[in-house]
């Protein structure tokens, strides 16, 4: 009798660990898609930086990835440039900051850049397969924030206060 009851009480033992792990394996695990929405993993890419280097997102890998679509010839992209600079240097050691900006190009953007003294990296789009990417919208600036695990958390056209683009930021950390 006592055999049989230690049978029954192993087999429930397996029967209950066979369906953890099941559940784990199965039903626990996030479907995360690819792409640049809000909740997908964004797919690597790499662009050259005005200064010559390249800005590839897989080696920003653990920290908070933060892109600007700009152009110098929307206002509203200029005037919330600083903030980007400002957040780079608050966050400087969790954050990535990159400024890429968008297709057509009316101006070259490093003269009119050389007026200013960002340091953050621009890039310039000049193909458009980099705000293909990121699903852009044809309203500037665009904002993109991608989180430590590689999952866009904000992806976003429209202008940004420093406020507004701090609690984003933030609450990408």
């Amino acid at each position: 009798m006592r055999k049989n009851i230690r049978i029954i009480l192993w087999s429930l033992a397996i029967v209950f660990l066979v369906g953890i792990i099941i559940f784990v394996n199965f039903f626990g695990k996030k479907n995360i898609t690819t792409g640049a929405a809000e909740g997908e993993i964004l797919n690597d890419f790499s662009i050259t930086c005005m200064d010559g280097n390249d800005f590839r997102l897989s080696d920003q890998k653990g920290k908070v990835v933060v892109i600007n679509l700009w152009a110098t010839w929307c206002i509203p992209c200029v005037d919330e440039l600083p903030n980007f600079e400002k957040i780079s240097g608050e966050f400087s050691d969790e954050v990535s900051v990159i400024a890429i900006h968008s297709t057509p190009i009316t101006t070259d953007v490093s003269v009119w850049l050389s007026d200013y003294s960002y340091t953050i990296p621009f890039a310039v789009d000049e193909d458009g397969s980099v705000s293909e990417l990121l699903n852009a919208s044809t309203v500037l600036p665009q904002t993109i924030v991608i989180g430590k695990d590689g999952i866009v958390t904000y992806n976003k056209p429209g202008s940004l206060t420093y406020e507004e683009l701090y609690d984003i930021v933030s609450g990408a950390l």
